[in-house]
Formats: structure tokens, C-alpha cells, sequence
């Protein structure tokens, strides 16, 4: 896999991975942070989640896959909105958040959120997924969260951050393995030997195609906690929260 395309993504999340905890395999994140991997979900929720996501408002996740972060969002949430571009993701979190009259399932094709639904949301939040998307299919979402915020609404989306000066390379990894360990080298640093199938997207490109979509860019970071204890530093991910304007 080496253009983060939505055919790419379906085959992926629908089919070839099998979800062996629900997503709570994807330590790496506490790993590279030296934490506890429950400590640091922890702190995710507290730092990404609690200050964004008024009580009882209304939100959405994008991506959800087998609901990691759902339950979070949903004790606080009184109207969940989960989009996927894998039905069978969906259909796991159906069956495992079953009973609840305040979520909502919907299918996406991986680049847009459904219609009826403008002016609707406090949030839009994902995490895991955005760093896999192509910088198009971002740019796509990015126009709907204009659509779907409520004036003052925020969205808050965990993202590659790959070295800007080198988004043009990314051509590189059409090109072999070789080619793809240079890039790898290049764009992210030698941290793995892996780089997450992260797409070529940087903090820099994301900020640009926000405030392309009409939405101000509120914060951008990687670490948080005392002494920056937590974070996304594995592959160099970065946070970006945004903001409709009132």
C-alpha cells in the first residue's frame, strides 16, 4: 500500500486487519512516550476529549473502527454520530454500543459526511484514522466540518506530520522498498523502521487545507501532560484543533 487512497483504506479496515483488542493493539504512541499504555489513554481523553465536547452536546466520530474512543465520547455526548467508510467497523460498534438511542451509524465514502446534518455538531473528532487518509480526502472532510459545526464548533483531528519540505518526495514509495526507507528517512526521521503508513501530509499542509475549508486553526501540538509526559510523538503525528467561526 503506498497512496493512502480510499480503496486502500476499505481493503484495510474492512477486510485485511482483524482488530485483534478493537484497536487498543495500537500501543506504540504510550510506548514512545515511556508510559503506561492506560495511563496514557487516560490522559488522551483528558486532554483531547473533555475540554472540546460540551456535556450533553452533540458529536461525531469519524473513523471509529471498533470503538476505542467511542465509549469516552458517548458518556459524555447526548447525540453520537459514528461515520465509516467500513461497514463491517460499523457494524461492530453497533453490536458493541447496542441499546444506545443517542448514536448514530452511518456509512461514508471516505472523503465526505453525510448531508442533513448542517449546523448540527459541537464536534468532529477522529483519531488514528487521519493519518492514514490522502491529503484530497482530507481536504474533502475538512470542507464538511464547515458544513456540519455549529458556529463556534471545533473539530479535533490526530494527523501525519511529515517534514513539509519533503510532501513532493512522496512519489518515493511507488518505488520500492529502498526508495520507501529513504523517504521514510527523510520525511519522519529514523525513530522505526516503519513509518506508519502515514500519508504525506504535514502540520503546515493541514493548517493551509483548514483554513482553505473556512475554519480557523486554533491549536496545533504533539505532546501535553506535565512536562509534555504524554503525546503522538511516534512517527512525529501532530494534533490540530479547528474552530467554525461564529
Amino acid at each position: 500500500m503506498t497512496s493512502n487512497s480510499v480503496a486502500e483504506n476499505l481493503n484495510m479496515w474492512d477486510q485485511a486487519h482483524a482488530w485483534p483488542e478493537d484497536g487498543d493493539e495500537w500501543k506504540g504512541q504510550a510506548v514512545v512516550c515511556g508510559v503506561p499504555y492506560e495511563e496514557w489513554k487516560a490522559s488522551l481523553v483528558e486532554r483531547l476529549i473533555l475540554p472540546y465536547l460540551p456535556k450533553g452536546g452533540a458529536a461525531m466520530e469519524i473513523a471509529p473502527g471498533h470503538g476505542r474512543w467511542t465509549g469516552y465520547l458517548a458518556e459524555r455526548a447526548g447525540r453520537l454520530i459514528l461515520v465509516d467508510l467500513s461497514p463491517t467497523c460499523l457494524e461492530h460498534c453497533r453490536e458493541r454500543y447496542a441499546g444506545r438511542p443517542d448514536m448514530e451509524f452511518h456509512v461514508t465514502d471516505g472523503r465526505s459526511l453525510p448531508a442533513g446534518l448542517d449546523g448540527q455538531l459541537d464536534l468532529v473528532w477522529s483519531f488514528d484514522s487521519f493519518v492514514h487518509i490522502a491529503p484530497a480526502d482530507i481536504a474533502g472532510y475538512l470542507a464538511d466540518f464547515r458544513r456540519v459545526l455549529k458556529p463556534g464548533g471545533l473539530a479535533v483531528i490526530h494527523h501525519a506530520n511529515r517534514r513539509h519540505e519533503t510532501l513532493w518526495m512522496a512519489g518515493m514509495r511507488h518505488w520500492g522498498p529502498f526508495w520507501t526507507y529513504v523517504y521514510r528517512l527523510l520525511s519522519i526521521g529514523a525513530q522505526e523502521r516503519i513509518d506508519g503508513w502515514r500519508s504525506p501530509v504535514s502540520g503546515r499542509l493541514f493548517a493551509r487545507m483548514a483554513r482553505e475549508a473556512g475554519l480557523d486553526v486554533a491549536e496545533q501540538f504533539q505532546r501535553w501532560g506535565e512536562n509534555d509526559r504524554y503525546g503522538v510523538p511516534r512517527h512525529n503525528d501532530l494534533v490540530t484543533v479547528m474552530r467554525r467561526p461564529a
